[in-house]
């Protein structure tokens, strides 16, 4: 392939494109072993720091990997059910730890956006947690969490740090949980996002928004998650 030295698109992110590219279109499959970067940067016209360049960010994506003495491959991802990226209780009630890490919980003035999606009075509180998701320490998603207050009187980080949200809901409020409702969008990193992620600005990022009801259908949370899309692919699964 030969790229073309006149477009503004700098040469190690035209070559960084077609390797992408030959991964996305299932030219190169899971496992597959990519050609040396001397091969490559031969093939391309472009030098070796090139091609490294190229290589280093697909690595830092997720979408290849090295092998020290054997050389770079691509990487396979795994399958995950988003219902289980979303969701905040597990079946078996257990308080094992859970992958996330929380940056903030504090009470405060619900926003606008907030008051509206738990159809609240403008002067009602809500708590405003802001944890990571991590896997494998890796942080994939990020999450915007909030309660109303006068629901869940006396809650407290300590509380959703050793359980699952749902199950604090239940198993200490008694709150009998009727549905969610998930939208999805999309959204371009910000350096805040970047930074927390360690992706490059301007990545694509999945944004997930949560609306959970009670059986009589009073809102009682709203969450939204911000997760990023290069190390899983997410599917919905339907019972027919």
């Amino acid at each position: 392939m030969k790229l073309n030295k006149n477009l503004p698109t700098p040469l190690y992110h035209q070559v960084k494109d077609y390797l992408n590219e030959k991964i996305v279109n299932g030219d190169w499959e899971p496992g597959y072993q990519l050609p040396s970067e001397k091969e490559l940067a031969i093939q391309f016209n472009v030098s070796t720091i090139t091609v490294k360049r190229a290589i280093h960010d697909l690595v830092s994506k997720g979408i290849l990997y090295r092998q020290r003495g054997r050389g770079t491959f691509v990487r396979k991802k795994d399958d995950k059910d988003i219902f289980q990226l979303v969701t905040l209780r597990n079946e078996n009630n257990d308080s094992t730890s859970h992958p996330h890490k929380t940056l903030s919980f504090r009470e405060e003035k619900a926003s606008e956006k907030v008051s509206k999606a738990l159809n609240l009075s403008p002067e009602e509180k809500v708590y405003k947690i802001h944890r990571l998701k991590l896997e494998e320490k890796d942080v994939i998603g990020i999450e915007y969490t909030y309660i109303p207050s006068m629901l869940f009187p006396g809650l407290t980080q300590l509380s959703i740090d050793n359980d699952l949200i749902y199950n604090v809901f239940i198993n200490k409020y008694g709150m009998l949980l009727g549905k969610a409702k998930i939208f999805f969008s999309t959204i371009i990193s910000s350096e805040y996002e970047s930074k927390l992620m360690k992706i490059p600005m301007g990545e694509q990022l999945f944004v997930l928004e949560r609306y959970t009801y009670t059986n009589d259908q009073k809102a009682v949370e709203y969450s939204k998650f911000i997760i990023r899309h290069d190390k899983s692919r997410y599917f919905i699964e339907i019972n027919l």
